[in-house]
C-alpha cells in the first residue's frame, strides 16, 4: 500500500461575509456534526492542526474563489448552534449540533490559493507545507503517485482536480476534469467495480465519464492518456463540423 502523507490540514468553506469577518476577527469556526463522516472523514477533526477557509464566489470582504485566512487549530468543541450565536436563538438549526474550531491567531497567506473556474468545494483535506507553499486551489490535491503522474500529463490542457460535475440530473466529484469547447471530460480513478454506462448513456453530449482503476493507471498511463486525448480530441472535432 502506497503510504499517504497525514492530512494535518483540513481546508473548510465559508459562503458569507458575516461568517469570514468572524473568523478574522474571533478565531473561531464552525462546522455542522452531520457533516462528520458524511461529507467528511469521521477522524478528520482529529487530525486537524491547521484550518484554512475557502472563500466562495459569494464573498465580497475578501477575494472570491479564494483561500487567504488560515491558523493553529487549539481546540475542538461540540457546541449547539444557539451557545455558538446566541444572538440568533430561533434559528431552525439553534439545536443542532456543531463542532466549533478555534485558532490560536488568524493569519493571511503571503499568496492567496485561488480557484481558476467558479465551482463547488465541500471540504479538502491536505498538509500545511501544501497550503502554505500553493497558488492554485489543485496544488493542494493529495493524489498517489500515478495520479500525480497523470495531473503532470494534463498540465497543458484546461484541467481542474477534485471537482464537481453534473451527469445527467446527478453532481458528482471527479478526480479530474478537462475542458475543451465548452464541454467537459470526468476523469475517475477508483477500484474496478460494476460499469457506469447507465450514468453515461444518459448524459448529455457535454459530458463525459473516464474510469480508471488505480492499478490500470499505475501500469499504463500512456494508454489511459491515450484514451482521454482521444475522447478529447472527438469533442473538439464534433465542435468543429
Amino acid at each position: 500500500m502506497e503510504e499517504q502523507p497525514l492530512r494535518d490540514t483540513l481546508v473548510a468553506v465559508v459562503t458569507n461575509d458575516t461568517d469570514l469577518q468572524r473568523f478574522a476577527e474571533e478565531g473561531w469556526y464552525r462546522i455542522p456534526a452531520r457533516a462528520v463522516g458524511r461529507t467528511l472523514a469521521a477522524d478528520a477533526l482529529q487530525q486537524t492542526s491547521t484550518l484554512a477557509l475557502y472563500q466562495t464566489g459569494a464573498i465580497t470582504a475578501g477575494l472570491p474563489s479564494a483561500i487567504e485566512l488560515w491558523g493553529e487549530v487549539t481546540e475542538v468543541l461540540p457546541k449547539l448552534r444557539r451557545e455558538l450565536l446566541p444572538n440568533e436563538p430561533d434559528h431552525p438549526a439553534a439545536d443542532e449540533l456543531y463542532h466549533l474550531i478555534r485558532v490560536a491567531q488568524v493569519r493571511r497567506l503571503e499568496r492567496p490559493i485561488v480557484s481558476r473556474r467558479p465551482r463547488r468545494v465541500t471540504f479538502i483535506r491536505t498538509t500545511r507545507e501544501k497550503l502554505l507553499a500553493a497558488t492554485d486551489l489543485n496544488d493542494l490535491v493529495i493524489g498517489t503517485d500515478a495520479e500525480e503522474r497523470l495531473w503532470k500529463s494534463l498540465e497543458n490542457l484546461e484541467a481542474e482536480r477534485k471537482y464537481f460535475m453534473r451527469v445527467s440530473d446527478v453532481m458528482m466529484e471527479v478526480d479530474f476534469a478537462l475542458f475543451e469547447q465548452g464541454k467537459t471530460v470526468g476523469i475517475i480513478v477508483a477500484p474496478d467495480e460494476p460499469t457506469t454506462a447507465a450514468a453515461r448513456e444518459s448524459a448529455t453530449d457535454a459530458w463525459r465519464i473516464l474510469r480508471f482503476s488505480p492499478n490500470r493507471l499505475q501500469s499504463d498511463l500512456a494508454g489511459c492518456l491515450q484514451e482521454i486525448m482521444a475522447l478529447v480530441r472527438g469533442m473538439k472535432e464534433g465542435e468543429e463540423r
